[in-house]
């Protein structure tokens, strides 16, 4: 079975939330997304009608993303083109091309570059506007795990005020569940309000992939880039003119160079730099011109986050970043770097309780361990560290007497290479990259003695 034309079919801004129906030819599916705190009518009343529906028409166009896994001939968007302008279909496709990756080598897909967008009525104009008031509040986000708590550890130390962001979406589970975890790690920080997102979504919750398209590997959606224009509603309600998220500088970097289609394959793609530019630059042209988003750690690499982490052991029960079973599933390849990395840095008595197993000694684990230390075809495709980095963790775990399976295959496979010069690998690890971010300078200064 192959799709023609995906389709928004139509969409509603309700008192609280968002409803929007999309189609797959003759296939329905709907996304809800919930602000906790947010009128809609108050807002549209705040700004414009107008100003709203464009925020809503974007949030819409890049939800529909999602339905791209089914490698569509047509996007079809007349229902929200009159809010949208024409630029934003490049931007669409930059997205889609560097999201999409991944899901093009595991479904070995070399011939196509992005559905074609086709609307039946014309696309408006960039109208950008302000945002209303002069905030200094940063709003950051928050999914429970090491970085986004950390990012706000560095914010609070530096004495710079903030409000968390949060929010739960059904493919991973009951909202109030990931609600309920995530406010169990904010309760170590002292932001100035607590906002939360629900996102229930049919399409990726329910089974219509694995029994219409059990060849498919699966649903890739742009979650990062979705979640920033998502922000913008509360950006709007509560008038913060800054958003902060916790990517670290490893996104940058790809799990492998697919030479069938001459491109860099990136699971973190949407989470690096060069995506961080490009959304920005664009909210700020078109849609709100004081706006700016930006990641907080973008100048670190992961072993210096877990390093910095280890300075608070309250941290280590509350933390969660599993996406296949929260808190931890403690088979995946997120579970076992997340672990690689708390070991060679936090208490292990703490990380030992929470994971209760040597992860190490899981022979499951061992072909992920491969691949994150460079022995496989690619590192795993998920949100983790580059390979020396991971090589760099493991031989620190090695050096706090820490033993299993895993670490036996380092040392005999690894560590044996006396041509590998570790200090010159720590050196890059460690190091804080001054230049290379997009944070605004006068939060940098402030943060900077923090990193």
């Amino acid at each position: 079975m192959k799709f023609s034309v995906i389709k928004i079919d139509s969409w509603i801004i309700h008192e609280h939330h968002l409803e929007i129906i999309y189609s797959a030819d003759k296939f329905q599916f709907s996304s809800k997304i919930f602000y906790h705190d947010v009128s809609f009518s108050g807002l549209m009343k705040k700004y414009s009608q107008p100003i709203i529906q464009r925020v809503v028409a974007h949030i819409i166009l890049f939800e529909g993303m999602k339905l791209c896994s089914l490698f569509p001939q047509y996007y079809d968007i007349s229902v929200i083109a009159e809010y949208l302008e024409i630029e934003v279909l490049d931007l669409f496709v930059q997205i889609y091309q560097g999201v999409f990756g991944q899901h093009w080598y595991e479904n070995n897909i070399t011939n196509y570059q992005q559905p074609e967008i086709i609307c039946s009525q014309k696309l408006g104009v960039s109208q950008p506007t302000s945002i209303l008031g002069d905030h200094q509040t940063i709003l950051a986000g928050c999914g429970g795990g090491k970085d986004s708590i950390l990012a706000m550890k560095i914010l609070e130390e530096a004495g710079i005020s903030f409000a968390s962001m949060q929010y739960s979406h059904s493919v991973y589970g009951k909202a109030d569940f990931q609600h309920n975890l995530i406010s169990q790690v904010l309760e170590f920080v002292n932001p100035i309000a607590k906002h939360q997102i629900s996102i229930y979504d049919d399409f990726t919750d329910f089974p219509f992939l694995k029994l219409y398209f059990p060849e498919n590997s699966g649903i890739t959606a742009p979650e990062t880039p979705v979640s920033i224009f998502e922000s913008l509603i509360l950006i709007l309600d509560k008038g913060y003119r800054y958003l902060c998220l916790a990517h670290e500088k490893s996104a940058n970097t790809g799990n492998l160079f697919w030479d069938e289609i001459g491109k860099e394959v990136n699971h973190q793609w949407g989470k690096g730099l060069v995506a961080e530019q490009i959304l920005d630059q664009f909210i700020q042209q078109h849609l709100f011109s004081n706006f700016k988003y930006f990641s907080i750690l973008q100048p670190i690499y992961d072993f210096r986050i877990f390093q910095k982490l280890s300075k608070y052991p309250e941290l280590i029960p509350k933390i969660h970043s599993c996406n296949v079973k929260k808190p931890w599933c403690k088979k995946c390849s997120k579970c076992a770097y997340v672990w690689l990395g708390l070991m060679a840095f936090s208490q292990q008595n703490l990380v030992n309780e929470v994971f209760e197993n040597n992860l190490f000694d899981d022979i499951d684990l061992l072909p992920i361990f491969r691949e994150m230390l460079g022995l496989g075809e690619h590192t795993p495709f998920e949100c983790i560290g580059e390979i020396e980095e991971s090589r760099l963790l493991m031989r620190r775990c090695l050096e706090r007497g820490i033993t299993g399976k895993a670490l036996d295959m380092f040392t005999e496979e690894i560590l044996s290479d006396t041509r590998i010069d570790w200090q010159n690998i720590e050196h890059k690890y460690n190091f804080i990259y001054a230049t290379e971010h997009a944070v605004p300078d006068w939060i940098y200064d402030q943060i900077n003695n923090n990193l």
